[in-house]
């Protein structure tokens, strides 16, 4: 832990190399020795609170608190809203009771928080659906953490952002694993960014899926069916679609038992199944049964006829090469 002025936090690996870098630490030193001292240092502010990991843990600590007023139930807890843990005040048994009173009484009505609407419009306004032409990577049933950095690894290595997906580019990824689905704010701040990133989607689209198209995931029943409506409307119109291609990228498919991932680009999405499973959570094959397929409709089915053949987007060729990182969890 870093103690400097009254910021208490863990050390990001990078910012510690850094640290280290620049304040060696002696051999008979010991750590408590060493963070005393580089504490102390003039240059630490400039070092610590100016490096994009530390905007980068801030804007963690904001996003986790707006979505807690909004509404969301944090990993753990049995209620919504902000969570009163780990008060002390000496020779005060009843601190805890205290504060968690004077704050129901100013925040809460009930268990809902007062200001849950003016935190989710805040919400949304610091959202942004722009992604990358060619880029937009949607997904269910995979880890999505891992996405990300491979994400973050892809873009790092071709100099720019070139793909991009919920949890790599927007304030989703300071919140996620960290809050449960409920419905209320929270929920729909969820779907509403996935219906935005659904529309803003541009060019040849990539998902990525497990076993199939989860019957409940936000992939299936908002964001492929907001993308499939555009297109349908635009060329209904006489109009190029914004999005001319979908490829996606089947790990564990539950109607090929012997691939262990497939690609499916236009006309062949139509093909994977609509999966749902048999308890909780799908794990593979035997997981999960098969409700139904993709539906496209005649005019879709017509348009990507007359394209003609097209190979798996970019984003999709890079996952099918690492999808055994996407089924992993730490």
């Amino acid at each position: 832990m870093l103690y400097a002025n009254n910021y208490r936090g863990a050390i990001p690996v990078e910012m510690y190399i850094k640290l280290q870098n620049t304040f060696p630490q002696a051999d008979a030193e010991s750590d408590a020795m060493w963070l005393h001292r580089v504490r102390g240092h003039p240059m630490l502010a400039q070092k610590m609170f100016g490096t994009p990991e530390f905007k980068t843990e801030l804007r963690q600590a904001v996003h986790r608190r707006a979505m807690a007023q909004a509404g969301a139930r944090r990993v753990g807890y049995h209620t919504a809203g902000p969570q009163l843990i780990g008060i002390t005040k000496a020779n005060s048994f009843f601190v805890k009771n205290d504060i968690a009173e004077l704050y129901q009484a100013e925040f809460m009505v009930g268990d809902q928080y007062k200001y849950a609407k003016e935190a989710y419009e805040q919400l949304m306004d610091q959202f942004d659906a722009t992604t990358p032409a060619n880029g937009s990577i949607f997904w269910n049933g995979i880890n999505e953490l891992a996405l990300a950095k491979l994400v973050d690894q892809w873009n790092t290595a071709l100099g720019g952002e070139i793909f991009g997906q919920l949890e790599a580019t927007t304030a989703a990824r300071y919140v996620n694993k960290k809050f449960e689905w409920e419905d209320g704010p929270f929920k729909t701040y969820f779907t509403e960014v996935s219906d935005r990133l659904g529309q803003a989607a541009r060019g040849h689209v990539t998902s990525v899926v497990r076993c199939g198209l989860r019957h409940d995931s936000i992939f299936t029943v908002t964001e492929l069916p907001r993308m499939l409506e555009s297109m349908e409307a635009q060329i209904k119109n006489r109009q190029t679609p914004d999005v001319t291609d979908i490829t996606i990228v089947v790990i564990e498919p539950k109607h090929l038992e012997n691939r262990s991932v497939a690609a499916f680009t236009n006309n062949e999405i139509s093909m994977i199944p609509i999966v749902r499973p048999i308890q909780y959570r799908i794990n593979g094959r035997d997981d999960c049964t098969i409700d139904s397929r993709v539906a496209l409709s005649a005019r879709i089915r017509e348009y990507w006829t007359l394209r003609g053949h097209k190979q798996a987007s970019a984003a999709a060729t890079k996952i099918t090469r690492d999808f055994a990182q996407l089924i992993k969890w730490p």
